[in-house]
């Protein structure tokens, strides 16, 4: 109690020093008082205030760092981090200090402010030559924000520069999966342009990305890179065995077992690929078509050491069709053949590619001669049908569906493309219109017309197969054409539906073409008599806002 009073006196003596301006006095009475009382903060604080009204800054900032570092111990960081903002305005040499209001940043979670206060110590390390203290600083920045590229990009630049070459390229393929991620093409073109440079000897840098990608459990955002790259090198294996990983890991069956299809069209000796492609289609029950790839292959694939896989294909066989006396022969034939070492030396026919060999349905494999290939030039001045008056409505309808079918049945389509034969004309045409959409979505725009052209037949989704076509058409070039396919589609005896669509699609083919009236014209139509067709609302709202006007004060004067 006594003491206390003694604390009161003392303060009120210092108060009144200090409003006369006599703070040396002010001063050696708070030391009275602290060491009556040495956890006062804020009889510390005002303390240390005085001390620098002294001009005694050195022993103001053993204060105010005991302040500070009582602030930080019981979490009161904002508090914390104005006492050293205060210490770096006495002493703004001090790059201690930076780093220390950094870190309490950094633990309030202030991320701006933080990388903010670590820029300041790594220019100053980098400027004096402390490079491995500039480096640490780099490191604890990307801490604070991981995702930041800026500052990945820079630590990669870092690493490189100072001989960390295994360092600087991995942090480049962090960088670049973000970029990916992002669909962000522009810098990660850039990127992928300086690690060439400092990296000549690592070609397959984007692979390595994309691997990574796959790896970490992200597949969708690997898939069109992967592409891309298969695109511009088809003998790139790595990029085969990507693509077939991703669509696995995508659990995506028929991809799997098109990219095999592709996989052995430039690697037809390939045993991963060869098994892949016998394991998607014995996946697919087909167990014809299983067997005739087992005959050709099993022995090679022993010499390979792929028993346990060839072992699972026949239980997988036997499970679809247990009395099969071929799968039975099979596995009996498999138990004693293990053993065997035969060299893995394919010989598809001369006269058929490997990607024709192998495309399977049920339940037999083509020979050459049953495949069929159309290669007609497209003659836009034939005529699409004619109308006869005794024809009823519905007849006129089909027949002249018939006749734009036929007209789409000559779009050119390259050699290249992996054809499928004439055993899988009777099949679902569901399964020709999912293969459409998979080769569209990888750009192989060839086949996906072609399985378009199956699926067509199937009336319920003609003109749909139709339009999609077109899409394709459009989008390896030949707008033009594309549009003249598409005006043929626009005839009576069209649902609402199907005229929405094909407007839809004629719309985006204007846009392409550069002609935007002519689209704007279609999407409004749409939208009056669909208001709620697709994304037509949003369509029109950004065509609107590019065509719209804005007009001065002036011009609006006399309105």
């Amino acid at each position: 109690m006594v003491a206390s009073s003694r604390k009161e006196k003392l303060v009120e003596d210092a108060q009144k020093f200090a409003l006369r301006g006599q703070f040396d006095k002010a001063a050696k009475i708070y030391e009275q008082i602290l060491a009556l009382d040495p956890t006062a903060i804020n009889q510390r604080q005002k303390f240390a205030e005085l001390l620098i009204r002294c001009g005694r800054s050195d022993d103001a900032r053993k204060e105010l760092e005991l302040i500070g570092g009582y602030f930080s111990k019981n979490g009161f960081y904002l508090k914390a981090i104005a006492v050293y903002k205060q210490l770096q305005k006495l002493f703004p040499t001090d790059i201690s200090l930076s780093m220390t209001l950094a870190g309490l940043n950094e633990k309030h979670g202030l991320v701006a402010n933080a990388l903010s206060e670590y820029k300041l110590v790594f220019d100053y390390y980098e400027k004096s030559g402390h490079t491995a203290d500039a480096l640490g600083v780099l490191e604890k920045m990307l801490a604070v924000d991981p995702q930041n590229i800026s500052i990945q990009m820079r630590l990669a630049e870092a690493y490189a520069q100072w001989g960390r070459k295994t360092d600087s390229y991995g942090m480049f393929a962090k960088a670049a999966s973000l970029l990916l991620e992002r669909s962000d093409k522009v810098t990660l073109a850039r990127l992928c342009s300086r690690v060439s440079q400092i990296f000549p000897d690592k070609p397959d840098f984007i692979l390595d990305v994309l691997s990574g990608l796959v790896n970490r459990g992200n597949a969708a955002a690997a898939t069109e890179g992967i592409q891309n790259l298969l695109r511009e090198n088809p003998h790139n294996k790595g990029a085969w065995d990507l693509i077939v990983r991703a669509y696995q890991q995508l659990e995506q069956p028929q991809r799997v077992k098109i990219a095999y299809q592709h996989y052995l069209k430039f690697f037809p000796s390939e045993p991963a690929a060869i098994l892949g492609l016998i394991t998607s289609i014995a996946g697919e029950h087909n167990v014809g078509g299983t067997l005739a790839l087992l005959d050709r292959y099993e022995n090679a694939l022993i010499s390979e050491g792929c028993t346990a896989q060839l072992e699972q294909i026949y239980h997988t066989l036997e499970a679809v069709d247990p009395i099969n006396d071929r799968v039975m022969e099979g596995l009996t034939r498999f138990a004693a053949a293990s053993g065997t070492v035969v060299p893995l030396t394919v010989h598809p026919p001369e006269s058929a590619p490997v990607t024709e060999l192998f495309a399977v349905s049920d339940p037999l494999l083509l020979s050459p001669e049953e495949e069929i290939e159309i290669d007609l030039e497209i003659d836009f001045d034939s005529p699409f049908g004619s109308t006869d008056g005794a024809t009823d409505a519905v007849s006129l309808h089909a027949d002249w569906l018939d006749s734009v079918g036929n007209l789409f049945d000559t779009i050119d389509t390259a050699p290249r493309s992996v054809k499928f034969g004439s055993e899988m004309e009777g099949s679902d045409a569901q399964v020709h219109y999912d293969l459409g959409q998979a080769f569209k979505e990888m750009g192989l725009f060839d086949e996906a017309i072609n399985e378009f052209r199956q699926a067509s037949q199937d009336s319920s989704r003609r003109v749909e197969c139709l339009i999609l076509q077109c899409a394709c058409l459009r989008d390896r070039g030949e707008v033009e054409k594309a549009i003249t396919m598409l005006l043929a589609l626009i005839q009576p005896g069209l649902s609402e539906e199907e005229v929405c669509a094909v407007k839809y699609e004629l719309a985006t083919g204007y846009e392409a073409a550069g002609n935007i009236y002519e689209a704007n014209l279609l999407l409004n139509e749409i939208h009056t008599t669909n208001p709620d067709f697709r994304d037509i609302n949003s369509r029109i709202d950004a065509a609107n806002q590019l065509d719209s006007i804005e007009f001065s004060d002036d011009d609006l004067k006399n309105f």
